[in-house]
């Protein structure tokens, strides 16, 4: 496991993923009668990586899902919300 990270509010994670095959964000929110998840994923540099740009919900409620992301380096997950939230990153 590459990362194991929850809390409530925003949060930068950094991930720095060993293998060419990627990395699967596992993410989960609760944002009870309404709000907004996101999660987007940058490049090393801090550049957005559009071609993964990552999760946008809106609404609120809950949910849960996978998320692949190819290719190894560094990456940082910018996770903006009001909700609380619980994310693992595992190696692909």
């Amino acid at each position: 496991m590459l990362l194991s990270d929850s809390g409530t509010g925003s949060a930068t994670e950094t991930i720095d993923s060993p293998s060419d095959r990627g990395w699967d964000l596992h993410w989960s929110y609760d944002c009870g009668g309404g709000g907004v998840f996101t999660a987007d994923v940058f490049d090393f540099d801090h550049t957005p990586d559009f071609r993964h740009p990552g999760i946008n919900h809106e609404g609120g409620g809950k949910d849960t899902g996978v998320y692949h992301v190819p290719g190894k380096g560094r990456f940082y997950l910018e996770i903006t919300t009001t909700c609380s939230w619980t994310v693992k990153v595992i190696a692909g």
